[in-house]
């Protein structure tokens, strides 16, 4: 992870470091690394650092969204799988990120070499990252992840489709 970021965002400590903040940031290193296992095809830590809860919910890179531990469980599984073990490390670029009370959540650039299935070379990819993290049962769990791959401004015209999904 490198630095930890500052309620402000960017590398540094915690403001004014809460307990809350404290232990969410203890929590992150752990979180990355669930992120690099998953990058190499292992949804293991990526799982249990999930919310097992019914308000989880991820609108994942590969497109499309899932509700409900049972969807979600289902789509880390699939998400995986699409990784080969390559050794793969991801560079985390923070933002932006908070806690309150039971509630945090990072924005981030995740930028990773990694290998799909099926090729043979790795291939950069970098995602804009938004994470939602709730407090349960004493520990932070994942509620919520939205990644895209990050792109230049462009104009309406490449981003909207004549058809709505």
């Amino acid at each position: 992870m490198g630095a930890v970021p500052t309620a402000a965002g960017g590398p540094g400590g915690w403001r004014r470091q809460t307990g809350a903040m404290k232990t969410f940031a203890e929590f992150l290193p752990r979180f990355e690394q669930g992120i690099e296992r998953f990058l190499n095809g292992d949804a293991t830590l990526w799982k249990s650092n999930a919310s097992h809860e019914a308000d989880g919910t991820i609108m994942g890179a590969w497109g499309d969204y899932e509700k409900s531990w049972g969807e979600v469980a289902l789509r880390y599984d699939w998400a995986a799988s699409r990784f080969e073990e390559s050794g793969a490390t991801v560079q985390f670029q923070y933002l932006s990120c908070g806690v309150s009370g039971d509630l945090a959540y990072t924005v981030a650039i995740e930028r990773s070499s990694v290998r799909i299935v099926g090729q043979k070379q790795p291939a950069a990819m970098s995602l804009r990252v938004t994470h939602l993290f709730r407090k349960e049962q004493g520990e932070w769990k994942l509620l919520h992840r939205h990644a895209d791959p990050l792109m230049s401004k462009t104009t309406p015209a490449a981003v909207l489709r004549a058809h709505a999904v």
